[in-house]
């Protein structure tokens, strides 16, 4: 049985914290609670996970310093905290700390989801908030009141074959623009493999992963070899019609668009540059020690967005 018996999702409506919690929920009893923290417990994905037996607790809509009592109060009973806030509620998760340290609670996770902070983040500009964050987690003040575990995967699936990235494809019409040569490699991992994998972390022997970086990786190509994937399922269909389109944008353009890139745009824009940089694969990864999640392929992924 796992050793945490209460768990408390903050984000927990994102498509990472409700396949998280879909998956803690799945074995009646195997938690004493899994708990669902949200500025809004009548919205409707809020309800469809009440109704899968997950706790609700509702917080305040800004996670301030103003926030941290009720947050406290959020917090009795819990053992673990998984974040799952977006990007704008990154550099608020100082104040989930705090809140974690005085509600007693043993172990969070903060939400990163993403490249590998340590070697890459002090070049990567939207990524100061995390460097920031590990730090406060991994001062003597805080690591000997609070555990913590880092968990990184690379790039979304989801994202790489969207328009915010890199695919724009309707029907069997595509185009793709890819940052720098396309020859580099990435990691890219399903946002609901994320969720498994973090669950099964829960269950597993906290000295596994106790003040430690894991890294889960999905798939890894090069954005040709994602091109050609995406082209190969396309044109596979008799009797059908196909456009494909290809652009590049250079580490140079690229560049000099992050010069006055605002907002997403800027954090789009660094994502490619860690890409055409090869900032986008994984060091290593740690899917060994979880053999039961079996990660979706992006042959797998791509074959559901052509119907």
């Amino acid at each position: 049985m796992p050793a945490f018996k209460n768990i408390a999702v903050v984000g927990g409506t994102s498509a990472i914290g409700q396949a998280l919690i879909k998956n803690l929920l799945t074995t009646k009893g195997e938690f004493d609670s899994v708990i669902l923290l949200t500025r809004d417990p009548e919205s409707a994905a809020s309800k469809g996970l009440a109704a899968l037996g997950a706790e609700t607790r509702k917080i305040p809509s800004e996670l301030s310093a103003d926030a941290i009592p009720a947050l406290v109060e959020s917090l009795k009973g819990v053992d673990v905290l998984v974040s799952v806030v977006g990007f704008t509620g990154i550099a608020n998760q100082a104040n989930l700390v705090h809140a974690c340290i005085q509600a007693g609670v043993k172990r969070f996770f903060p939400s990163e989801f993403g490249n590998d902070v340590d070697l890459h983040a002090s070049t990567i500009p939207f990524m100061a908030e995390k460097i920031t964050l590990r730090q406060l987690l991994r001062s003597e003040e805080v690591v000997s009141k609070l555990e913590h575990t880092f968990i990184e995967n690379s790039y979304f699936m989801e994202f790489l074959f969207s328009p915010f990235m890199a695919f724009e494809i309707s029907g069997t019409s595509v185009s793709v623009n890819i940052p720098g040569t396309g020859d580099v490699p990435i990691t890219v991992t399903h946002q609901s493999d994320i969720g498994r994998y973090v669950a099964e972390v829960l269950r597993a022997d906290p000295a596994l992963s106790r003040n430690k970086a894991l890294k889960f990786e999905g798939d890894r190509l090069t954005w040709h070899q994602a091109r050609e994937l995406v082209q190969n399922a396309v044109t596979s269909k008799p009797g059908v019609s196909s456009k494909f389109t290809t652009t590049y944008t250079s580490v140079e353009e690229l560049e000099k668009r992050l010069e006055t890139a605002q907002g997403f745009e800027s954090i789009s824009v660094q994502l490619f540059l860690m890409a055409a940089r090869g900032q986008g694969l994984l060091s290593r990864n740690d899917n060994r020690l979880f053999p039961k999640v079996k990660p979706t392929s992006v042959k797998e992924y791509v074959a559901t967005l052509i119907a």
